[in-house]
């Protein structure tokens, strides 16, 4: 399918709810969608960075959305195959319900790309957010909630760990300039204590001399 010839400067930032409660919920009962915005690709057949390639969002922005076939890791089984070529998407957290209206439409899990195979694999800063839609929202159907997922894959610029590691040299370094003002103030105070001797036995030189005088 062909993307949408999108006007300029256009953006798309969907909520949670929307993205569940329109665009995943029409895809999985087959409706049209207002604007084709979001491509369905096999995301487990492709690496995170072979992604932007195929969003049909500008490329200048930082995330992409695509509808994915839940592909089973065993043939009667519920786990999802999230194995790629090159690595493996891991799942991290606790799912988190998606509401409209007081009522859970569907739940949204957090997953992290990492290169090798399990449990060696090393972590990278690709992330996807999975959304899933509720049984109860489908109309008179069976499994066709598994059909699909709706996918938002993005790059983190800075990792949570190295953003404290960094706020933490920061600290230390801060707290090593306040000791060393500390000193500072401390060497300024013993010299001017050190004047302030000098000061005296300046003061008590000139009395002695004038008392020397007077009793001459």
């Amino acid at each position: 399918m062909a993307p949408a010839d999108l006007p300029p400067g256009f953006r798309f930032h969907p909520t949670d709810e929307e993205l569940v409660n329109y665009y995943l919920k029409r895809k999985v009962h087959g409706l049209s969608i207002e604007l084709d915005i979001i491509p369905e690709v096999d995301l487990y057949k492709c690496e995170p960075w072979e992604l932007a390639e195929k969003s049909f969002l500008p490329s200048r922005d930082s995330e992409w959305y695509f509808f994915g076939p839940r592909d089973r890791k065993y043939p009667n089984g519920c786990r999802t195959n999230r194995a790629t070529r090159a690595g493996y998407w891991k799942s991290t957290g606790k799912d988190r319900r998606v509401s409209y209206q007081n009522r859970s439409i569907g739940m949204k899990k957090t997953l992290v790309y990492y290169k090798g195979r399990a449990p060696q694999g090393l972590r990278t800063n690709w992330v996807m957010h999975e959304y899933r839609i509720e049984e109860s929202e489908c109309d008179n159907t069976m499994g066709i909630q598994d059909s699909y997922a709706l996918c938002r894959v993005f790059k983190k610029n800075v990792v949570f760990g190295e953003f404290e590691r960094q706020g933490e040299s920061s600290t230390s370094k801060a707290k090593g300039n306040q000791e060393q003002l500390t000193n500072f103030g401390d060497v300024g105070q013993s010299s001017g204590s050190n004047e302030q001797v000098k000061d005296n036995s300046w003061m008590q030189f000139i009395a002695d001399d004038l008392w020397s005088n007077k009793t001459k």
